[in-house]
């Protein structure tokens, strides 16, 4: 353990991740002051109310059928095999459909705040606006991210979520005026100044080419595997958003909001983790075809995350406690439940080999470790709000389907490689 220690602190990969993270971090703490001034000018309510126009958003980002997974998945693969002909083909492809969904996507949002504008209502006006900006910036920045690769690649990101972040913090005074709409003008300033740079640095000057056979083909690769991925990550938070609003309200959903904030802000560590791991895993399954392989390359960040993750959610739920009474006193009641959330650290990094579940292509599995959880966290979340024990009921339900999903992985993985194993041996 202690040579793998040092051979793993001596390492590029390492340096790399340190440098991500610490990007993501100097990003974290301008997004928490701007989170901080945002909380004690911002009601829960006017801030549940707000998030309720992403929950469309979240569900809208299903629009891209599959294309988005297709560029994640089989552009690195391309890349592994020597096939740079096809990963530009791929990438052109997806571009090209990416930027339309965007567009006529945020086409329906723009109409949906002229409607509601048109009718007196220019809170909802603003939150559909709003939408405009975020369904283009999840949509293109995505597409975005998942061609950047390299150590300077990742770099570059993070020195964009940093720039965004102080973008932000610019905004605040308009808090002290305007709450609802400095909410609003904080988010699409963040979005934007983070796409914009994501734009300027992207790894890939592509040109605007299509083909509808290429389509097809992506679509026919990528739309099971999202389907899968989609109730796994956005879909699974736009269904506990949509249960959280629907059940308990616009104020719960505000706690609920901020204590995502928190986690949000807790996780880049994780995340930079994962952001590394998650193409390197797909490009070696692409290139040696082998899962032993590609586990034995998540055993370090699993080693050394996950307890990493643990102690610092502690650290955090302690801090939190007295933190939040003292900064945004508004939210005292969402202590709670950011320290439940905190518990999803260690689960991040322990998503790492699912990307070697993807890459090794058995979709039906997928479906069930998916769906199987996430209904398995509605049934729970719904008998525990017909026993009235409220928010926190949601989210540690929803902390046990992700575990679940984690199980499930986890055997179709090592059941796949027996499996294999036993066939070699046999011949």
């Amino acid at each position: 353990m202690v040579a793998r220690v040092q051979e793993f602190l001596l390492s590029k990969t390492l340096r790399v991740i340190a440098g991500v993270a610490g990007g993501n971090l100097l990003a974290t703490l301008l997004g928490i002051v701007g989170s901080v001034v945002q909380a004690r000018f911002v009601s829960p309510s006017d801030l549940g109310y707000f998030r309720g126009f992403s929950i469309l958003t979240e569900y809208a980002v299903f629009l891209h059928l599959g294309i988005f997974v297709s560029i994640q998945r089989s552009y690195p693969l391309s890349i592994g095999r020597g096939d740079t002909r096809k990963a530009q083909a791929i990438a052109e492809v997806s571009q090209v459909w990416v930027l339309t969904v965007s567009f006529v996507a945020g086409s329906v949002f723009a109409v949906l705040a002229l409607i509601s504008l048109y009718a007196g209502n220019w809170r909802a006006a603003v939150g559909f606006f709003v939408q405009v900006v975020s369904i283009s910036s999840f949509f293109y920045g995505s597409f975005l991210s998942a061609t950047y690769r390299s150590g300077h690649h990742f770099m570059a990101v993070a020195k964009a979520s940093v720039i965004a972040s102080v973008a932000g913090i610019i905004t605040l005074p308009l808090f002290a005026f305007w709450p609802y709409v400095a909410l609003a003008v904080r988010t699409c300033v963040v979005s934007l100044v983070n796409l914009t740079l994501l734009h300027v640095y992207r790894p890939l000057t592509l040109k605007l080419r299509f083909s509808w056979q290429e389509w097809f083909a992506l679509v026919r690769e990528g739309a099971p595997i999202f389907f899968a991925s989609y109730g796994a990550s956005t879909g699974w938070f736009a269904v506990e958003t949509t249960i959280v609003l629907h059940f308990l309200g616009a104020e719960s959903l505000g706690l609920w909001s901020m204590s995502r904030m928190v986690l949000e802000a807790a996780n880049k560590i994780p995340q930079a983790i994962s952001s590394i791991y998650f193409p390197r895993v797909t490009e070696a399954y692409g290139r040696t075809g082998s899962p032993r392989d590609c586990f034995h390359l998540c055993r370090k960040p699993l080693q050394l995350g996950v307890p990493a993750m643990l102690v610092m959610a502690a650290v955090c739920s302690l801090l939190l406690s007295f933190l939040v009474p003292l900064f945004i006193p508004k939210y005292t009641n969402a202590v709670s439940t950011m320290c439940i959330m905190l518990l999803s650290l260690p689960l991040l990094v322990l998503e790492i080999p699912y990307a070697l579940h993807v890459a090794m292509g058995n979709v039906t599995q997928q479906y069930i470790a998916t769906y199987a959880s996430l209904i398995f966290f509605i049934i729970l979340s719904l008998i525990f709000l017909k026993l009235g024990l409220g928010l926190n009921a949601v989210v540690i339900s929803s902390l046990f389907g992700r575990f679940m999903r984690l199980a499930f992985t986890y055997y179709f993985i090592f059941n796949g490689y027996n499996q294999r194993a036993a066939f070699n041996g046999i011949h």
